[in-house]
Parts: C-alpha cells; sequence; structure tokens
C-alpha cells in the first residue's frame, strides 16, 4: 500500500491523456505532431485552412489545389529541437531536450481544367523517436522531495499520410475540396522503470505499435472582394487527433500585393476540453526583389492547460523563376497542468519547439 501515492504519481506524470509534450510524453502515445507540412505553412505559423502549401494542400486545404496555374512539384524537409521543462510544487524542477526529424514532404499538383485539380503526394505528420530519462519524484518534507524511481526510454517510429486529393471551383465565390489516402506507420518503444530506493529487479515493459487507418481532409476556400475565408478539417485515427481550421486573408494593394490573414484551428475536436491554436500572419511582397517576406506570431493553449503558450515565426519564399526556394524558422511554446494524489507534487510541464524547414517548389508550366 505505500507504494500507491507513487504509483499515482507516475501514472499523473506520463499519461499521455494529461500531458501534451515533445520527447517522454508524446513518445508513448500520440507522438510530437509535426504541424509544418512545408516550408511556408510553418512560417505563416502552422496555418491549415489558408493557402500555403501549394500541391501539399491535401494535407491541409485541398480547396488550394484550385489556385495552382499547371502542374506543380513540391518537396520540403526540416528537423525540430524540442525542450521540455517538469516544474515542481516548490523547488523540483527537471530539463529534457532533444533533436528530432521534422517534416518530410513530396506531393504534385495538377490543373485539369478552369475548374478542376488534382493532388498527390505523402508526407510525414508525427515522430515518436526519444532516448532518455524521465525523473519520477516523491515528496519527502515540506519543500523538500527525492528521486523515488529512474524511467529509461527508448522510442522509434513515424507516422505517415499517403493522399490524393481534388478541388472543385463551384463558383466564383466557393472553391471545395477533398482529399482522402492512408496515415500508417509503426514504431515501438522499451521502458525500463528503475525503483531508486528499494531492492527490487527493475521493471522492463515494450510495445510494439502498427497504423493503418483511413484519413479525410476537406476544405473550402470563399474569395470575396473584401477577402478570403478559409475553412479545412481532418480526422482522428489511432495515434493522430482530429483538427478543424477557420481563417481570413486579405490581399493588399499596397506593397505589390501583400496579404494580411488570421486563422483559429482546434485539435481534438470530440474531446470536452479540446486544445486551440491561433495565429496572426503576413506576407510581404517585393520588399527585395524576388523574395517574399512571412512573419506570423499566434498563441497555443494545450487541452490540460496551465498557461497559454506563444509562437513566432518567419520565412521567406525566393522566386528562381520556374523554381521557389522556401525557408522558415518557427518557434512553439505550450505549458500543461501536471496534477497527482495526494499531493500536486508536478505543478506544470512547459514545452517549447524550434522548427527549421526549407523546400522547393518547381513549375512545370
Amino acid at each position: 500500500m505505500k507504494n500507491i501515492p507513487a504509483l499515482l504519481l507516475v501514472l499523473s506524470v506520463t499519461c499521455p491523456s494529461l500531458v501534451q509534450a515533445w520527447g517522454f510524453h508524446d513518445a508513448l502515445d500520440y507522438g510530437s505532431p509535426i504541424v509544418a507540412v512545408t516550408p511556408k505553412s510553418s512560417a505563416m505559423g502552422g496555418v491549415w485552412s489558408m493557402p500555403s502549401a501549394g500541391p501539399a494542400s491535401i494535407f491541409l486545404n485541398p480547396a488550394e489545389l484550385s489556385t495552382l496555374d499547371g502542374t506543380e512539384i513540391t518537396v520540403g524537409t526540416g528537423v525540430i529541437q524540442w525542450s521540455t521543462y517538469t516544474y515542481g510544487e516548490h523547488t523540483f524542477s527537471q530539463i529534457l531536450s532533444g533533436t528530432i526529424l521534422g517534416s518530410l514532404t513530396a506531393a504534385a499538383g495538377f490543373r485539369l481544367s478552369d475548374r478542376i485539380s488534382l493532388g498527390v503526394g505523402v508526407a510525414r505528420v508525427s515522430d515518436f523517436g526519444f532516448e532518455g530519462e524521465n525523473l519520477e519524484i516523491m515528496l519527502e518534507g515540506p519543500g523538500r522531495y527525492k528521486v523515488y524511481a529512474v524511467n529509461n526510454l527508448d522510442s522509434r517510429g513515424s507516422l505517415w499520410e499517403v493522399n490524393t486529393g481534388m478541388s472543385f471551383k463551384l463558383s466564383d465565390w466557393l472553391i471545395a475540396g477533398a482529399s482522402g489516402g492512408l496515415r500508417s506507420g509503426s514504431g515501438s518503444w522499451t521502458r525500463v522503470y528503475n525503483l531508486v530506493y528499494e531492492s527490487v529487479p527493475n521493471d522492463t515493459t515494450s510495445l510494439d505499435w502498427d497504423e493503418l487507418d483511413f484519413c479525410a481532409h476537406i476544405g473550402f476556400l470563399m474569395p470575396f472582394k473584401f477577402g478570403t475565408f478559409g475553412i479545412s478539417g481532418t480526422n482522428a485515427s489511432g495515434r493522430y487527433r482530429s483538427r478543424v481550421a477557420i481563417g481570413y486573408q486579405k490581399d493588399l494593394e499596397i506593397l505589390n500585393g501583400s496579404t494580411l490573414g488570421l486563422e483559429v484551428d482546434v485539435q481534438s475536436i470530440e474531446e470536452d476540453n479540446p486544445a486551440v491554436s491561433g495565429k496572426f500572419f503576413a506576407v510581404f511582397s517585393e520588399m527585395i526583389p524576388c523574395v517574399r517576406s512571412i512573419y506570423s506570431v499566434g498563441f497555443d493553449r494545450a487541452s490540460d492547460y496551465k498557461r497559454t503558450g506563444l509562437c513566432l515565426s518567419t520565412g521567406a519564399c525566393i522566386d528562381l523563376g520556374r523554381m521557389d526556394l522556401d525557408m522558415a524558422i518557427s518557434w512553439r511554446s505550450r505549458s500543461t497542468a501536471g496534477f497527482s494524489f495526494p499531493e500536486p507534487h508536478i505543478d506544470n510541464i512547459d514545452d517549447s519547439g524550434t522548427y527549421f524547414n526549407a523546400g522547393l517548389n518547381w513549375k512545370l508550366y
């Protein structure tokens, strides 16, 4: 019976349904979601509903395929540097960090007619890699803690989407798009649980997982004279959260057609307290010849939030003729609450991640 509080503490810290973090916690269940499908979407704050991905819009808002002037091919990749800070009620703190492979995207889009466009592609949407330790803490006295157990975790795996989709220009003010395919991947983890002050063998658990689910994306673009509205959504699967996004952008006559916009998205929409994020973005054209610069600022509120996190992004799209070079840096933070019974040993868990992305877009027309 004396180990029950320790067991409850372990569950509260490691349970992925309560904690959504890069690294140790997500590696056990949902992985680290990759919001940067393309460098431009990353620079715009990780938008889902507004035009930002060209042929790769089949993973975000497939209605964007209608903006293609002809055949286009896009490829992109990136890395993520993440950090997790776990704070105790008084003095305890722990820092974890690491670097993982981020986005890996390849897609092609084709304009079939004035009203119909087609897209096909593959993208990496989640990473499950983590190798390191996580400490379990017990309250020893007023304001005093001790390491009760050490969790060593070795996790590997990725989740991918292979999609095809179409967009349809239904009228001058309404464009609809839909895409679907497979969301698949595999991975494994091994966790060694060592009780520091108990003379018992280490407890080793392991799991191999495979996922093969159908995924669907649906989206709409509504271009009006006063601006463009966008709506998009995707379904949940075994190791991926659902999402709905709504956005608006306005093309400006000044600064050679620059754009200002905003977007709000909701993740895990089926839950009672879903996660919410928002962003405000600006795309400036021709401030430097052949270069469009992008800036974004936003917020990220997790479902089990302690404080609302901040998101900052910037990037550039360089016009090289029939080829564009896109680059972006995006920093995202998040703060979640962490509680245990009978004492709130873990006060909160703060996460941050820096996304570095680069990609190329070929115009074959």
